[in-house]
C-alpha cells in the first residue's frame, strides 16, 4: 500500500519547496541555517519528508548527504518514525537506530544513511556528576555519537531533521540539539510552530535568506480528504446525568451506538474499515477504578481484553504498566479491537487512521480540549471522504459539564 507513493498534490508541492529551500541554505556559509517546515496533524509530514530525503539523494548525486532525525518526546516515538521510514523507503536509504548502531565501532555516519534518534534518552545526565547517561554518548574506549558526529562532518553534509510536533514550546532543547550536532541544514517539523513567520527576527533572516520556511495549509489537507471535515462533541446526548455514575454509562453508551452506527455505514460504502473508539481514563488516582467502570460496561456488551487465548480482543488496553496482547496491529484498517482503554501516554504521534471515536471523563483539573489529543481521531482511514458525512465526522463524548476547546491558531477550528 505504501510503495511508491502517489503524493497528493499539496505534499508534493511541499517536498519541492523543501529542496528547493536545502538547496539555498546550502549556499550559505556556517552550519545550521534552519528551514521550518509546519504541516497539520494528519498530512503525512512523514510521507513528505521520507519522499524529501529520496529526492534529494537522487537529484544531487555528487553531494554527499547523511540525515538524522531526532524525535523530541516521551517514550519510543522514533521507532514508529523508523518504521515508516523503512516502508516508504522499501530498503533505500538504510536506516538506523542510533542505540543499535552506535554502541561502538562505527566512526561514521555513511553516505545517505538516515539515523533514527530519541532525543531525551539520549540527552540525559547524571544529576550530581554532570556526566552524559546514555552510553551512546559517554567519553569511554570506544568512540561515542559525539565522536561519530565530528567524524562524520570531516566527510560530508549532515542534514538534521528534528520532530517536535508535540513539544512546540520546546524552543531550548532544540536550540541544545542543534549546537551538539552542527548541521549543515536544520528541517524543523512541526504542526504548531513556535515561531510565527511574523516574529522579528526570523523575518530579517528570511530576507537575508538564511532561513526558510515551508508551509502546508490545513485547508488542502480537508480538501484532499485526509482529515475530517470536523469533530462533533456529544452529538445527540440529551442530559449528560447528574451522577458521575450515570454520566459515565450515558457517554459510553452514546459511544457505543456511534460505533455500530459507523460501522454500518461503512459497509454500506464497500469499506471494510472498523471504526476505533478511544477511551481515554483520567490520570489522577481514580483512574483505576474508571477502567475498571469502563471494563464493566463494556463487558456487558460482550466486548472483553483476550488473555492468554481467552475472549473475543474486542477491547484492548494501553498502559505504561500494561499492555494487551495484539495491541500492535490495532492499526490495521479491519483490526477486531473496537474499544482502546489509554491514559495520557499515548497522545503523540500515535498514529491509527481508524480511529474514530474518543471518549474523554471528567478530570479533576480544568480541562482545555488540545488539538493533539483529538489530533487521535482526525484522520480519514482511507484518505479520502464519503458519500456518507457521517463518516467525514469524527465524535468525541465526554462527561464534562462545560468544555472549552483550545482555540488553535494554525489548524482550521474543525471542533
Amino acid at each position: 500500500k505504501f510503495m511508491n507513493i502517489d503524493l497528493k498534490p499539496y505534499q508534493e508541492k511541499a517536498v519541492n519547496q523543501l529542496i528547493e529551500t536545502t538547496l539555498k541554505l546550502l549556499g550559505y556559509d556556517g552550519p545550521g541555517e534552519v528551514c521550518v517546515f509546519q504541516a497539520p496533524t494528519g498530512s503525512g509530514k512523514t510521507i513528505m519528508i521520507a519522499k524529501y530525503i529520496e529526492a534529494l539523494i537522487k537529484e544531487f548525486p555528487k553531494e554527499d548527504f547523511c540525515f538524522v532525525w531526532m524525535s523530541i518526546g516521551k517514550g519510543e516515538l522514533h521507532l514508529q518514525s523508523k518504521h515508516s521510514l523503512e516502508k516508504v523507503f522499501a530498503g533505500f536509504p538504510r536506516v538506523t537506530s542510533v542505540e543499535n548502531a552506535f554502541s561502538g565501532g562505527r566512526e561514521r555516519i555513511v553516505q545517505n544513511e538516515v539515523v533514527v534518534a530519541n532525543w531525551e534518552k539520549l540527552r540525559s545526565k547524571e544529576r550530581e556528576s554532570g556526566d552524559w547517561k546514555n552510553l551512546v554518548m559517554k567519553d569511554g574506549e570506544k568512540l561515542n555519537f559525539r565522536d561519530v558526529l565530528e567524524k562524520t562532518k570531516e566527510q560530508r553534509k549532515i542534514i538534521l531533521i528534528i520532530d517536535e510536533s508535540h513539544v512546540s514550546a520546546d524552543t531550548a532543547r532544540a536550540n541544545e540539539l542543534r549546537d551538539l550536532i552542527g548541521a549543515d541544514i536544520v528541517i524543523e517539523m512541526s504542526a504548531t510552530p513556535r515561531r510565527p513567520q511574523q516574529e522579528l527576527g526570523f523575518t530579517q533572516e528570511l530576507a537575508r535568506g538564511g532561513a526558510g520556511y515551508v508551509i502546508v495549509e490545513p485547508k488542502d489537507v480537508i480538501d484532499e480528504g485526509m482529515i475530517k471535515k470536523e469533530i462533533i462533541i456529544n452529538e445527540d446526548i440529551e442530559k449528560i446525568a447528574a451522577s458521575e455514575e450515570d454520566s459515565q454509562s450515558a457517554v459510553l453508551e452514546a459511544a457505543y451506538r456511534k460505533r455500530v452506527e459507523l460501522k454500518k455505514a461503512f459497509e454500506k460504502e464497500g469499506s471494510d474499515i472498523n471504526p476505533l473508539v478511544l477511551v481515554q481514563i483520567p490520570t489522577a488516582e481514580a483512574g483505576d477504578q474508571k477502567i475498571d467502570a469502563v471494563k464493566k460496561f463494556l463487558a456487558g456488551k460482550n466486548i472483553v481484553e483476550r488473555k492468554d487465548g481467552h475472549g473475543n480482543g474486542k477491547l484492548a488496553i494501553w498502559l505504561a504498566e500494561q499492555k494487551s496482547e495484539l495491541i500492535y496491529w490495532i492499526a490495521e484498517p479491519d483490526n477486531e479491537i473496537e474499544f482502546l482503554i489509554f491514559k495520557q501516554a499515548i497522545d503523540t504521534g500515535w498514529d491509527c487512521p481508524r480511529a474514530h471515536i474518543l471518549v474523554k471523563f471528567r478530570e479533576t483539573h480544568n480541562i482545555v480540549f488540545e488539538i493533539q489529543t483529538v489530533g487521535r481521531i482526525l484522520r480519514m482511514p482511507e484518505q479520502r471522504h464519503y458519500g456518507n458525512e457521517m463518516l467525514n465526522r469524527g465524535y468525541i463524548y465526554t462527561n464534562l459539564k462545560s468544555i472549552e476547546v483550545k482555540k488553535e491558531e494554525y489548524n482550521p477550528n474543525i471542533i
